[in-house]
């Protein structure tokens, strides 16, 4: 065998094998060099109140699901890296909101370690113009049935480029 026909095999195997392990695609989120923080009050779990985000947020790309069943068509997208100021603590989240929406579907953000979620479209506002999602007061309650609350007030940005209607 040449030296160019082995070349080219070897290309060809690794795009295979990029494809089959599911590399190259945007599931994790990634710089963007676009502002979000987020503020948390009201949290009935200590040491959770506090500024999420002192910066740039990794967000991905925003993608259009249209699930089987009852579910709507949704626009969703995650987040990182919201840093709390002046700890370790972390957060990051999904962000759903349906099509042509201007308002969201579902928020999954998780605070130091334990997710909270909210399926309520109120206190939140998808502002495609400005290229962000917005929540006031948000109040947001825990996965694990603890029953433990929290309220999020801040932006979380989106790429652009969304598919329509996102």
């Amino acid at each position: 065998m040449n030296a160019s026909f082995k070349t080219c095999l070897a290309l060809a195997a690794s795009s295979v094998l990029l494809v089959a392990c599911g590399g190259g695609n945007d599931d994790d989120p990634t710089p963007s060099n676009e502002p979000g923080v987020l503020t948390v009050t009201s949290s009935t779990v200590d040491g959770l109140n506090g500024i999420y985000g002192n910066g740039s947020l990794n967000i991905t790309d925003v993608d259009k699901k249209n699930p089987v069943g009852s579910s709507p068509e949704v626009c969703t997208f995650k987040f990182d890296g919201a840093n709390k100021v002046g700890s370790d603590a972390t957060a990051f989240g999904d962000i759903r909101y349906q099509v042509n929406g201007t308002v969201t579907y579902q928020v999954f953000m998780t605070f130091a370690g334990k997710e909270y979620a909210s399926g309520e479209a109120v206190d939140t506002a998808v502002e495609r113009e400005s290229d962000r999602v917005r929540f006031t007061s948000k109040t947001l309650t825990a996965s694990d049935g603890s029953g433990a609350t929290l309220k999020v007030s801040g932006i979380v940005p989106m790429r652009t480029g969304r598919p329509s209607g996102c």
